[in-house]
């Protein structure tokens, strides 16, 4: 059973709504760049999840928060702005909920951006991986933040971006242990949502990072070969491009949404 108490949020701008989705254990701030300037063009919503950021969520012990659930939270919130219809970007888990959402509501979409995210459910690795991630964050918090936070950098540029990983750990520090575990299981039970590329009218883009070491950039771009109106971008980057290369990833989105526009 869960008790939310307050969801934060921002939201700035006039013109296409933009609908703003961080990823697992990151919050609203982690778009601060992208916010500030895409929110001259167009009106830009972005929310903290449940348990992140400045969102309060109390959890019992063994609770298991899906997808689905925050994907019902963020169509509240969106409903709650008069916003009908907006353009998604989803970092990674954002991605996530923002196909879950698609699923089920696939009238409020003008498009959808998955930001180094997935249509995939976990693989069996991938489980086994969050199992010891849940574990090491129960018997030592700050090596399971030092060591997940690493791995979403580019590995060649660790020390030059080293401002930008600080920026990271201290967002990620915020979320609490039992957000943790119950957004882990909820990612581990996610379903494949593959079909959703045929099945949807409104435009895909895919952004990808050559040196992603969380989603391998080559299984992203032959899983954007079977979607209808499914677009595909690489960036030199790790799992932070809008950390890494905020500009590019800009002008790869305002493309988009203008495009996203046009298509519907």
């Amino acid at each position: 059973m869960t008790n939310i108490c307050k969801i934060n949020l921002k939201i700035k701008g006039k013109g296409i709504p933009i609908v703003l989705l961080h990823g697992f254990m990151e919050s609203l701030e982690i778009w601060n760049y992208i916010y500030c300037s895409i929110s001259n063009k167009y009106r830009v919503l972005s929310i903290d999840f449940p348990g992140h950021g400045k969102s309060i969520l109390t959890l019992k012990e063994n609770t298991v928060f899906t997808m689905e659930k925050s994907a019902e939270i963020v169509k509240k919130i969106v409903e709650k702005e008069n916003i009908q219809k907006a353009v998604f970007v989803g970092h990674s888990m954002g991605g996530y909920v923002a196909l879950a959402m698609a699923e089920k509501y696939p009238e409020m979409f003008l498009g959808l951006c998955l930001l180094h995210s997935t249509t995939e459910s976990d693989t069996l690795e991938k489980k086994k991986g969050r199992i010891q991630s849940i574990q090491l964050a129960i018997n030592n918090y700050p090596l399971f933040i030092s060591t997940s936070i690493k791995r979403l950098f580019h590995h060649e540029k660790f020390f030059s971006l080293q401002k930008e990983i600080t920026f990271v750990k201290k967002i990620s520090s915020y979320t609490s242990i039992n957000s943790i575990i119950a957004f882990s299981k909820g990612m581990f039970m996610r379903k494949n949502r593959k079909f959703l590329l045929k099945t949807t009218k409104f435009p895909k883009l895919y952004i990808a990072g050559l040196y992603d070491l969380i989603l391998d950039v080559k299984k992203i771009y032959e899983e954007t070969k079977y979607g209808n109106k499914t677009y595909f971008f690489a960036i030199p980057t790790g799992h932070m491009g809008h950390i890494e290369y905020p500009k590019e990833v800009i002008k790869i989105l305002e493309n988009f949404i203008d495009f996203s526009i046009i298509k519907n």
